[in-house]
């Protein structure tokens, strides 16, 4: 007889938070966005913990708080998979790799300074964080740029960014509301219309 697939249990999911995030944090460089890539792979595409609409909603609360991107990944992420204790031990895993890097780096901070090996090899490692934004900005473009409206408003985004140094707090909630307005108009309209439907079904 084949043996039954086990569903994970609480424990287990615990468990495996801790070491996926620990995994990402310690070989992310480069930021919370850089991780984005590979937690989608982990939790939507590996385990189907969440979808792609969770991921994306994610991102965009992480950029309209404050704190450590990272981190606030982790809660974010651990609470919606396995509640306060999933928030608490992803965000234990996701903070112990850099902790011990940077003390480790800073004890050597003085010898890498100026060392043209080191400066290569960063040099090299920026360039594959560049990859992994560029990857997390397609795989989000797709999931959400399917209307015209999601378009317009990133168009309008990017260009106040880059032209007018918007910041970028400020852009996400003035684009939050935009969406609520955009929203309520919609609804008017298909009031508007079911009405004049109701009075030329009455004529």
């Amino acid at each position: 007889m084949e043996k039954m697939e086990k569903k994970p249990t609480e424990e287990n999911r615990l468990w495996t938070l801790f070491k996926v995030f620990f995994k990402i944090s310690a070989v992310s460089v480069g930021g919370g966005l850089t991780m984005l890539p590979l937690m989608d792979r982990e939790f939507v595409e590996k385990r189907n913990w969440m979808s792609e609409s969770d991921m994306v909603d994610v991102v965009a609360i992480v950029q309209s708080v404050p704190g450590i991107i990272a981190v606030n990944m982790a809660i974010l992420i651990g609470q919606r998979t396995a509640g306060l204790a999933g928030a608490i031990v992803a965000s234990v895993g996701v903070v112990i790799p850099p902790v011990v890097v940077i003390v480790v780096i800073a004890a050597l901070l003085f010898q890498l300074s100026g060392n043209a090996t080191a400066d290569h090899i960063f040099t090299g490692v920026r360039a594959a964080v560049s990859a992994l934004i560029l990857l997390s900005v397609i795989k989000m473009s797709k999931s959400i740029l399917k209307s015209p409206v999601p378009i317009v408003i990133a168009i309008l985004g990017f260009l106040l960014l880059v032209v007018f140094d918007v910041d970028a707090v400020g852009l996400i909630v003035a684009s939050a509301f935009a969406g609520l307005l955009i929203a309520g108009i919609s609804r008017l309209r298909k009031k508007q219309l079911e009405l004049r439907g109701g009075e030329g079904e009455k004529k």
